[in-house]
């Protein structure tokens, strides 16, 4: 366990991870190879998987986000 707090979804998370990757001998580019035609499947069953724009909006979103709790604790700062 790592971190200030324990979470058991992240840590099964980690562990499945390490271990799907560890049956491709590590290799991030075989697991990739085996995972992408199943794709498909998945999709039809209803997962999904986040495009590039999607990704790119979250981040603009978070660091938004970073920057008025930042602006928003230089205004309390200066209160004082």
């Amino acid at each position: 366990m790592t971190g200030k707090f324990y979470d058991p979804i992240v840590d099964e998370v980690r562990k499945n991870r390490e271990e799907l990757l560890a049956e491709f001998g590590g290799d991030i580019n075989k697991l990739d190879a085996y995972l992408e035609p199943k794709r498909p499947a998945r999709e039809a069953a209803g997962f999904h998987y986040v495009t590039e724009e999607e990704r790119q909006a979250r981040l603009t979103w978070n660091r938004q986000q970073q920057e008025e709790f930042e602006y928003r604790i230089k205004s309390l700062q200066k209160e004082r």
